[in-house]
């Protein structure tokens, strides 16, 4: 069901002022995908280096397996997965939620087309482009009907991949490609951008680069060549298929390079390929002709002069493509922070409708958005991984669960809690109640994500049947009433209200809950009743919101009121002593 269009032809009413211009561009990472066994990447890689014949060459045309989406091909379970791992393997201080866009070069220029399509040399295309937002960053990520194609002996898709192997020479051994990822201002917006790049090249001038000035190719090989060195002494990441090798060298901006080949009789004008030379900021183009297949002296250009005169030409354009991104993301913050954006061609609109699919990250990196304190070690996923691994075996040998939830097994010895992480945790929180795991636990997250989902296998009934609706009046009982008939306060059943919250923090974690509205309130009811809920309970419930949903901007503000910071252990066992408790209000659309 599309929750919004937005039609080319609203585009017309977009009031835009300022300079659209890409400004403060960064280097942030790189890698190169290399042929295996698993997904591995090589960090920070390099592109190949540019090296053309002294005599011209006839090349064959392109056939065999052709890359349309690498990441995607390589990686499905997670296409951007690649762009993280390798930013945090170079700096991992980074500070993505200061970043307003993180996406591939291609859906730039998707939107681009879409604004502008007459800078697109091509007819359009339907397109699809699916949307995350993490606080305040969207998260686009390609979606393409075919990753790879193979061509055939006889079929016919030019010499561009025939020709970069005869005038690039590959830098890391097993390279199927480069990635780099780099960060700038656009308008008003911080992007972090990956593109592919085609090489790299010295000064137009024909010296080398200046780190590379006098080498041999036998040195610059040397330099270049991959170590079997691996980032923190694991190729491996807790949780994920990926794996990283840390080898290569880091290439300036200054010297990538993007490659053209065409047929001699079809000039390729800069302006049609000025769009994607200018969202990646690539600054040297080869622009290589040939007859039937017989390439002469392709040239080095070096057309950063031209890049920022296209972008001066095309004001009108790049003003309302940032107008478009926020857009974008502000209806698939409406959304619920997920989204699915289509180009339908015949009505030439942008259809944007709420995605249910699955995440596009590992859960770790998305704890990457939340506080410093929460989620510092990224080995969730692998412990989860661990735990379901041992579910598996559990169901293998006859495990069985009866009404009460607990866990027997008619042959085989019954699993014990001790299998399964914080298994004691588990135990003391049934014994006591599960408000009793709020103070037996750190307030991490990751933790909570285990335990939640080691409460799922074990079978524990933690819900009891209950939704968001029914918890949330258990918390309300919580409160202290005043009688008017006794003329005297009533105490709240602050241990009811107090197990309630643990089981919303599960829902949010575990359970199914598609009323973001309804949770956002029940969370910000915990959030700001400190008499009833102990500084732990609080601020783990808020980070579990966050993480699980994406809260407006009027939310956001909302929960921001109220702070979290405090002293955790004040109080007794059954009295968290603050100095203030308020009514706090509550959407108008929430039907609690």
């Amino acid at each position: 069901m599309a929750m919004a269009e937005i039609l080319h032809s609203q585009l017309d009413g977009v009031v835009t002022s300022g300079k659209a211009a890409i400004t403060d561009v960064k280097h942030l990472s790189s890698y190169n995908w290399i042929e295996a066994a698993t997904p591995t990447i090589v960090v920070p890689g390099s592109p190949a280096r540019w090296d053309a014949p002294e005599a011209p060459r006839q090349l064959t045309k392109d056939s065999g397996l052709i890359y349309i989406a690498q990441n995607a091909a390589r990686h499905p379970d997670s296409p951007l997965e690649p762009l993280f791992r390798s930013l945090y393997a170079e700096n991992d201080s980074v500070d993505i939620s200061s970043a307003n866009v993180i996406s591939d070069r291609n859906n730039i220029r998707k939107l681009l087309s879409f604004v502008s399509p007459e800078l697109n040399e091509y007819k359009p295309e339907a397109f699809t482009i699916n949307i995350e937002v993490m606080q305040n960053t969207a998260i686009l990520c390609r979606d393409e009907a075919s990753t790879h194609e193979f061509i055939g002996p006889h079929d016919f898709r030019g010499y561009g991949h025939e020709f970069e192997k005869a005038y690039t020479v590959n830098q890391v051994p097993g390279s199927t490609g480069h990635h780099r990822i780099i960060s700038y201002r656009f308008c008003d917006l911080s992007i972090i951008l990956r593109h592919e790049t085609d090489a790299f090249v010295g000064e137009i001038n024909g010296s080398c680069c200046r780190d590379l000035e006098g080498s041999s190719v036998s040195c610059l090989m040397e330099n270049l060549a991959i170590s079997p060195r691996q980032i923190t002494g694991n190729t491996s990441i807790s949780g994920s298929k990926l794996k990283i090798i840390k080898g290569g060298q880091v290439v300036p901006l200054r010297s990538t390079l993007e490659i053209k080949t065409r047929a001699a009789k079809k000039h390729l004008d800069f302006r049609s390929v000025a769009p994607q030379l200018w969202v990646s900021q690539t600054p040297n183009l080869v622009r290589a002709y040939h007859d039937k297949g017989k390439f002469h002296w392709p040239q080095v250009e070096n057309v950063a002069a031209q890049i920022q005169r296209w972008e001066a030409a095309n004001q009108l354009g790049l003003t309302k493509l940032a107008w478009l991104i926020k857009r974008i993301t502000a209806i698939a913050k409406e959304c619920g922070g997920k989204a699915k954006l289509n180009y339908d061609v015949q009505a030439n609109k942008l259809v944007i409708s709420q995605d249910c699919g699955r995440k596009m990250l590992p859960a770790d990196l998305y704890c990457k958005w939340n506080t410093k304190t929460s989620c510092t070690e990224a080995n969730l996923p692998v412990t989860a991984q661990e735990a379901a691994d041992m579910a598996m075996q559990v169901s293998e040998t006859g495990v069985k669960r009866n009404n009460k939830s607990a866990i027997v097994n008619s042959s085989e010895p019954a699993i014990a809690h001790s299998a399964l992480p914080f298994s004691d945790v588990i135990k003391f929180g049934q014994d006591e109640g599960f408000r009793k795991i709020f103070r037996s636990m750190p307030t991490k997250l990751s933790d909570y994500l285990i335990l939640c989902k080691s409460l799922k296998l074990l079978a524990i009934d933690v819900l009891q049947g209950q939704h968001i609706r029914e918890i949330m009046a258990d918390m309300r009982l919580g409160k202290v009433e005043w009688d008017p008939e006794e003329r005297q306060q009533i105490g709240g059943q602050r241990r009811l209200a107090r197990d309630a919250a643990f089981k919303l923090l599960y829902v949010f974690l575990q359970s199914e809950c598609k009323d973001v509205n309804m949770a956002y309130n029940a969370a910000l009811f915990v959030v700001s009743h400190r008499r009833i809920f102990r500084y732990r309970t609080r601020r783990i419930v808020r980070e579990a919101f966050l993480y699980r949903f994406t809260a407006s901007q009027k939310q956001q503000k909302e929960l921001d009121k109220w702070s979290i910071e405090g002293n955790e252990f004040a109080g007794s066992a059954d009295d968290d002593k603050t100095t203030s408790e308020e009514d706090v209000y509550f959407d108008s659309d929430s039907s609690f």
